[in-house]
């Protein structure tokens, strides 16, 4: 199987990270610039992003951030990260695979599991399931064209019917971990593949014969998302 294409975005602090994870199959671009790192993104089209924790002190890193973070499985290196393992993080990595995923990662090996991981999730990631009275209802991930917050709850929108989670925007795009799912404002994330058109002038997506409404904010995000021509 086709290992993930990945980004490594870094300031030359970490040069053996290139060479270790392509000694892994892996497909690396490597990144040390923010205008380096948006052409990246558009041209290439990496699958993982993998973030290097030192550019977090530079505020010309911060945007870039915040468009990775939005659309795209991101990883982080720690400052002290190394290629070789020894007794004092051997310890820490046995319980690395259940860390939340925005904790830094500390090692090659730790980071080798948790793409591993992370590509394992994605094969995986066409559906889920959900509670609905006795029993768990399938849902395709293809079907969902739109996710709003109602109150505690988030508004699953497929085309004939409703699911109601209770579970917040930021969870769901984690759980879905699909590119095709876009947030557009505080309370709506979006199928791309399901919209209609886009009113730029409204501010809103239409899709099934609905319009979603599209926050200055996450503007961005969504045309960042849309291949125009």
């Amino acid at each position: 199987m086709e290992k993930a294409s990945l980004l490594v975005v870094c300031s030359g602090e970490n040069p053996a990270v290139e060479s270790v994870l392509a000694q892994s199959g892996y497909r690396v671009n490597l990144t040390s610039t923010p205008e380096d790192t948006m052409l990246s993104v558009l041209e290439r089209e990496p699958q993982i992003v993998i973030w290097s924790e030192s550019l977090d002190q530079s505020t010309e890193w911060q945007r870039i951030r915040t468009i990775l973070e939005s659309r795209k499985p991101f990883l982080q290196l720690s400052k002290g990260w190394k290629v070789e393992d020894d007794e004092s993080s051997n310890s820490m990595e046995a319980d690395e695979l259940i860390l939340p995923e925005e904790t830094p990662i500390i090692s090659a090996n730790a980071l080798i599991r948790r793409l591993e991981a992370l590509e394992s999730s994605q094969l995986g990631s066409h559906h889920f399931y959900t509670k609905v009275g006795n029993k768990l209802r399938r849902i395709q991930l293809s079907d969902i064209r739109f996710i709003q917050v109602e109150g505690k709850y988030s508004a699953i929108q497929l085309e004939s019917r409703q699911y109601h989670v209770k579970a917040s925007l930021k969870d769901l795009l984690h759980i879905l971990n699909s590119e095709e799912f876009v947030r557009v404002s505080r309370n709506f994330v979006v199928n791309l593949n399901h919209i209609d058109h886009i009113d730029v002038y409204q501010s809103t997506v239409h899709i099934g014969g609905e319009d979603v409404p599209v926050s200055r904010t996450y503007k961005e995000n969504l045309m960042k998302n849309v291949r125009l021509l």
